[in-house]
């Protein structure tokens, strides 16, 4: 488990010494291991310094290792990381004959340990300010201290660049932590999307089953003697039976778009005849509210395509339903035209229309921009979200618009291709009414 950052977390104070004078490795040790009097000495440089300093609550070492050349240094720092021992910080000498220089050995020590903080010691007639900023890209893991340096600035940046590497450190172990919950998460997600997935298909078959046996009965029970009341009961128990067929159809769609299971084939069709055929379908709903059903096609849609008719169809079907269901007076019109992607079919309503942030809302499964016992229209708002998956399942996309009592405007756009078949000929599916449906 990650540590707390916090003031008591133990710093690294590793520090490596790349220099090939051994009177500089002294130095270096006399600063950064210090006894206590020496100790007292700096505290008053610093205090002289800057004015009168609190006294530190810890006074923490440092460990210092040194190297006289980069090869060295490198092999040191491999090892120090595969001991998982790494060092915080390296004050890398410039000039280091006759081996690598301090920029060639930076940049190997970068690649042996991409965590390392660097300090450049330079003298004024060593590498240019540009090359040394060219070399090194990185600006944020390197600093330049001049020769000769004073003690008081090599010890505050052993101080503030060991602290610095800690608690980057801290923070890629926090990162790393947060990173295999998110991957934690995501598996029990899966798992419980899974496991719901499995569970609607297994209970809508299960009732699915009984529901076609129910409807078996109901229809030889209409073929037997019946008073005029009885013939209403079963009217509306058929009714009651088709809607919540039409339901469990839903819910099994929607678990196998959201699944991936859902099956696509591919089948001939022309554009204009699903227009009217989904209009037939919902003429009753239209007559009841004395909606008038609309259609318009294009010329091209009415000529035959091949591609997913079925799921056009269900499409059709669902936004339909959904414009008559919000659509107290007026029209509701279907069109189909053509599209760079093949084709594009539209449902457009003279209903109360939405707000942006309603219709961004319906478009959530289950959601209702009206979710109480006593809202004016039923369903589980199922429609929308369903038609959004059944189109992104054949590859097109459904767009909504709207604005309140303006109504809405739904598109889908469908990938298909026109059809070489000449033996497919237009037919007009059952007449409507023209009370109900009119061709545009």
């Amino acid at each position: 488990m990650t540590p707390p950052l916090s003031p008591d977390t133990p710093v690294n104070r590793r520090v490596l010494v790349v220099d090939d004078n051994p009177a500089i490795h002294g130095d270096f040790r006399k600063i950064l291991v210090r006894s206590k009097p020496a100790s007292q000495d700096l505290d008053a440089e610093a205090a002289a310094l800057f004015g009168n300093l609190a006294p530190s609550k810890k006074d923490d070492g440092f460990t210092v290792d040194v190297a006289q050349q980069g090869q060295e240094a490198l092999e040191m720092i491999r090892q120090a990381r595969a001991e998982q021992r790494p060092y915080a910080l390296a004050f890398v000498d410039m000039r280091m004959p006759p081996g690598w220089d301090g920029l060639t050995t930076i940049t190997h020590v970068w690649e042996a340990d991409p965590e390392i903080q660097t300090v450049i010691c330079t003298a004024y007639s060593d590498r240019s300010w540009d090359e040394i900023q060219t070399t090194l890209s990185t600006r944020d893991r390197w600093l330049v201290v001049k020769k000769p340096f004073d003690t008081i600035e090599v010890l505050q940046l052993a101080h503030a660049l060991t602290e610095k590497w800690t608690l980057a450190r801290l923070a890629s172990l926090k990162l790393e932590s947060l990173e295999q919950l998110v991957q934690a998460r995501t598996r029990e997600l899966q798992k419980a999307h899974r496991v719901q997935s499995e569970f609607l298909a297994n209970a809508s078959h299960e009732l699915l089953t009984p529901l076609n046996a129910v409807s078996g009965f109901l229809d030889l029970l209409s073929t037997t003697p019946l008073d005029d009341e009885q013939h209403d009961y079963l009217r509306e128990a058929k009714a009651g039976g088709k809607r919540l067929h039409s339901l469990l159809l839903k819910i099994l769609d929607f678990n196998r778009a959201s699944a991936g299971t859902l099956t696509v084939t591919q089948g001939e069709f022309i554009p204009r005849d699903l227009l009217l055929a989904s209009a037939s379908d919902s003429e009753s709903a239209a007559v009841k509210k004395g909606l008038e059903l609309r259609t318009a096609a294009s010329p091209v849609a009415s000529v035959p395509w091949l591609g997913p008719k079925e799921i056009i169809r269900s499409v059709l079907g669902l936004l339909l339903d959904n414009a008559i269901k919000f659509t107290p007076k007026g029209s509701v019109t279907l069109r189909a035209d053509t599209c760079p992607l093949g084709l594009q079919f539209s449902v457009q309503d003279t209903g109360m229309g939405l707000t942006p942030q309603q219709l961004e809302w319906i478009q959530i499964p289950f959601a209702q921009v009206d979710g109480s016992t006593n809202r004016r229209s039923t369903g589980l708002g199922l429609g929308l979200p369903l038609a959004q998956r059944l189109v992104r399942a054949i590859g097109g996309e459904l767009r909504l618009e709207a604005a309140p009592d303006h109504g809405l405007l739904a598109t889908f756009t469908v990938k298909a291709s026109a059809s070489k078949s000449p033996s497919m000929v237009s037919s007009t599916p059952g007449r409507v009414p023209s009370a109900a449906l009119s061709r545009g």
